[in-house]
């Protein structure tokens, strides 16, 4: 049975610098207001060495498990309770939404193996996307320049640029125009 016991390759510091997190994010992230503060948490998730660019707007219900993860460009918004469980990085570029109750998800188990180890990979968000509510964005996923993803989507792999994606699994149904 021993050789089926999941083992944790995540380093010491890596779970040290998890629990000093958890304590701050509770203490001084969690508590402050929804509708004021956004600087103040920029500022928490900086000193976690989050890359968190100017005029962002994060909800204090949004969970971020390892922000030194986190690469967020200016004017993004990411809205409550979303989940950053971003064991690899996630970066988001610039004015993206990140809708309520999403989760961008950059790890799993190996299936292939009884003692289920972690496996990872990073979620990339490119400029001017929508990942709307309820959104969950398997590891490796990758969002280009202006996509949508519809309320609910469950998407894997890559979505093309300007396009709309929806479902379960996500399939792309539209192409996104913008009006002038």
């Amino acid at each position: 049975m021993r050789q089926y016991r999941y083992v944790n390759n995540l380093s010491l510091t890596n779970r040290l610098m998890r629990l000093l997190w958890g304590i701050v994010y509770q203490l001084f992230f969690r508590p402050t207001p929804r509708w004021a503060l956004h600087s103040w948490r920029c500022l928490i998730l900086r000193g976690f060495r989050a890359q968190i660019g100017e005029g962002c707007r994060i909800d204090p219900t949004a969970r971020i498990w390892a922000p030194w993860n986190l690469v967020v460009g200016d004017y993004v918004a990411i809205a409550e309770g979303v989940d950053l469980y971003n064991v690899a990085p996630i970066h988001i570029g610039s004015k993206v939404a990140v809708s309520q109750h999403s989760f961008l998800c950059t790890a799993s188990h190996d299936i292939t193996s009884l003692s289920r180890p972690l496996v990872h990979s990073p979620i990339s968000i490119a400029n001017h996307a929508w990942i709307a509510a309820g959104v969950m964005l398997h590891p490796g996923v990758v969002v280009e320049e202006g996509v949508v993803v519809a309320a609910r989507a469950v998407l894997r792999g890559r979505a093309q640029a300007w396009s709309i994606w929806a479902g379960n699994p996500a399939r792309q149904v539209g192409e996104r125009k913008i009006a002038s």
